[in-house]
């Protein structure tokens, strides 16, 4: 059935565009966006080391994730084992846990050398950008960078307690599931400071926290803890402290292709409003975003307000994610898991599971043949009416 789309916006950031978000040339933090790795293939969690220039300070190893890792090592990007999310830039992510109910599991911390020490009393600007894993049933406060002379090495897997400097504001609580936000400060040295340790430094019953709902769409079960993915690590000199700033980035700028609205026409049938309702992803995931909430919405006020209708959802992927699946075959069932994440957030929302048809197509049929972003842009799926 044809659908016509009236566009209202358009905003694109391709992954190329992420990938200047960090600078190489002035970060004195060796491999920041952690996409060089060495040694064998990531297998398993707690490969933080096989990330140049990366380790943990406790015995408590933190996480590595990858694109190139397989769906069953539970750490590949974008879904492993803490949640769903792309990379900020390039493939690969770390990921640590901040905190846990009753500290019951220990925390992570990442760690890294710097280029040179740091020089007495002068400026540098850390920035890092964290994004929360879906199954974590908290979000917390207490980010934290901690610089030090010395490489830090704990044997055990005890929470660490230095004093930490920056950012300022640390009770600030980073509880979005969808997109990266930004983490950073200004710090003045002390001098001759090398290494940078990034985590929660607080007392477990003074760091804020607050319960976090469930995404839409995402079935496994959460667990009593913080974790968080990381991405984008920075250190530079500035000149002062207004030159340091971050911000959390918008679902344009997180890999999100548009925004789109259909015409607003109150006298469509149900079944013709059904036919319009198109649902967008961003690459690779198969949760639903919450941009796309208000389509969700929409759709079972229609279903509900009209129960001869019966609803089939057909998932696509595009052409660069079809590409992806010579080296990751389990990506090939991509578009499918699309349409069934909708049809379960559809059955959670009082939608009886019998009224709704789930198929896929393969990435050779795009939105239209226009050979605009748009309409080139395929991660999604349709909505197509049957009567019962």
């Amino acid at each position: 059935m044809t659908r016509t789309l009236l566009l209202c916006s358009l905003a694109f950031l391709s992954t190329a565009t992420q990938a200047q978000l960090i600078d190489h040339d002035r970060n004195w933090v060796s491999n920041g966006d952690f996409e060089t790795v060495e040694g064998k293939k990531l297998k398993r969690t707690g490969g933080i080391e096989y990330a140049t220039g990366w380790g943990s300070a406790t015995k408590q190893k933190a996480d590595l994730f990858s694109e190139d890792a397989t769906n069953e090592t539970g750490i590949s990007v974008p879904k492993n084992f803490a949640g769903e999310q792309s990379a900020l830039s390039g493939i690969n992510y770390a990921g640590v846990r901040w905190w846990s109910y009753g500290n019951k599991e220990p925390r992570s911390y990442l760690q890294s050398k710097l280029a040179k020490p740091m020089k007495k009393d002068s400026l540098y600007c850390v920035s890092f950008y964290v994004n929360l894993g879906d199954l974590s049933k908290y979000a917390t406060g207490e980010f934290g960078a901690y610089f030090g002379k010395q490489r830090i090495e704990q044997e055990d897997a005890a929470s660490l307690t230095y004093e930490v400097k920056v950012p300022q504001l640390r009770t600030k609580i980073y509880d979005d599931v969808f997109s990266w936000q930004g983490v950073c400060g200004a710090y003045k040295a002390d001098g001759f400071e090398q290494f940078l340790t990034i985590g929660n430094f607080s007392a477990n019953e003074k760091t804020a926290n607050s319960k976090v709902k469930r995404p839409r769409g995402e079935t496994r079960q959460q667990v009593f803890s913080a974790y968080y993915y990381i991405d984008n690590v920075e250190v530079y000199p500035i000149k002062n402290r207004g030159e340091c700033s971050c911000e959390q980035l918008d679902n344009a700028e997180s890999e999100y292709i548009f925004s789109a609205k259909e015409a607003n026409n109150p006298n469509l049938k149900p079944t013709d409003k059904l036919d319009r309702q198109t649902f967008y992803f961003k690459r690779f995931q198969r949760g639903i975003d919450v941009a796309m909430e208000s389509r969700l919405n929409d759709m079972v006020e229609i279903l509900k307000a009209d129960l001869t209708l019966k609803v089939k959802l057909i998932g696509h992927m595009d052409a660069t994610e079809m590409e992806r699946t010579r080296v990751r075959p389990d990506l090939l069932v991509l578009g499918k898991e699309r349409a069934e994440v909708l049809r379960d957030a559809l059955v959670e929302s009082g939608i009886d599971t019998t009224r709704i048809i789930v198929e896929s197509k393969a990435g050779d049929t795009p939105v239209d043949d226009t050979g605009t972003d748009l309409g080139m842009q395929n991660r999604r799926v349709g909505a197509f009416s049957r009567l019962v």
